[in-house]
């Protein structure tokens, strides 16, 4: 009844509401158009740094250098934030860990060093020489890593591509 009432006095007309709900849908549509130049923004910016990855941490490649393997040989890039390789020994809360470049790293475990192998948590104890880790952390003093994660995983077990057996 109040609303009858209020259309009768011209205090509110079917004009006025079609005008609120168009400045709302306008409102929308360019809240939405802003969000998405944001977000290509953003994703033109990923994809640019992601193209330039190497170049971000190990600088432009030496000059006279040709192909995308050949940007590496000899710069010595050594893995501060993580490595993956073996380890070659172990001395209480220090790791000896030899990556894939024979390069051995050490590593630094500390007791909020999280180690995993598969779901299970172990101890640092239980890392034995020649298990093959992932460690992720942040770079110490004198190249050392201070470890935040290890993952442990299981030696690969070799294949005999002569018969395709696993040996």
């Amino acid at each position: 009844m109040a609303i009858k009432k209020q259309l009768k006095l011209g205090r509110f007309n079917h004009s006025g509401a079609i005008v609120l709900l168009l400045g709302t849908v306008l409102i929308a549509v360019i809240s939405f158009a802003v969000g998405m130049k944001v977000g290509l923004h953003k994703a033109k910016f990923s994809y640019r740094w992601g193209e330039n990855y190497e170049r971000n941490f190990i600088g432009p490649p030496p000059r006279g250098s040709m192909g995308f393997f050949r940007d590496f040989e000899g710069r010595s890039f050594r893995n501060s934030h993580g490595l993956a390789g073996n380890i070659v020994s172990t001395d209480g809360n220090n790791l000896v860990i030899k990556d894939w470049d024979g390069k051995e790293n050490s590593v630094l475990v500390s007791e909020k060093t999280v180690i995993k192998k598969f779901r299970n948590d172990i101890n640092p104890n239980d890392l034995r020489r020649g298990d093959q880790v992932v460690v992720v952390g942040n770079p110490g003093d004198n190249g050392v890593i201070n470890a935040d994660i290890i993952r442990v995983f299981d030696n690969p077990t070799t294949i005999d591509n002569s018969n395709s057996q696993i040996n």
